[in-house]
C-alpha cells in the first residue's frame, strides 16, 4: 500500500527533517525506503510518501512505546494525517 502523510511539525522543518533522516532505517523495515519521498509545504508542515507499506509493521513500529523514534518525533510532531494511495484511470478513459 503507498501512503501520503502529511506531517504538522511543531518544531521547525529543518530540525523535524534532520531526524526524519536519521531514522530511514526504520522505515526500512515496513516500506520501501528507496522510493521515500519528503516535500517541504511550509516551515511547519511536511508531506511524505511511502511507498510499499506493510501496515501491520508500520503501526506496531509508530506504536512501540520503547522506539527511540517516538521520543525523538515528539519534540517535533503536533500530529499526522495519514491518506492512502491508489492509482486511478482518467476520467474519460
Amino acid at each position: 500500500m503507498d501512503l501520503l502523510v502529511i506531517v504538522h511539525i511543531k518544531s521547525s522543518y529543518d530540525g523535524w527533517k534532520t531526524v526524519f533522516d536519521s531514522f530511514s532505517d526504520g522505515r526500512e523495515n515496513f516500506s520501501d525506503d528507496s522510493r521515500t519521498r519528503v516535500a517541504k509545504v511550509d516551515d511547519n508542515t511536511a508531506m511524505v510518501q511511502l511507498f510499499d507499506v506493510d501496515m501491520q509493521k508500520m503501526t506496531k513500529a509508530i506504536n512501540d512505546p520503547n522506539s527511540s523514534v517516538q521520543d525523538a518525533m515528539e519534540d517535533h510532531v503536533v500530529s499526522r494525517e495519514i491518506f492512502k494511495v491508489e492509482k486511478m484511470t482518467p476520467p474519460g478513459a
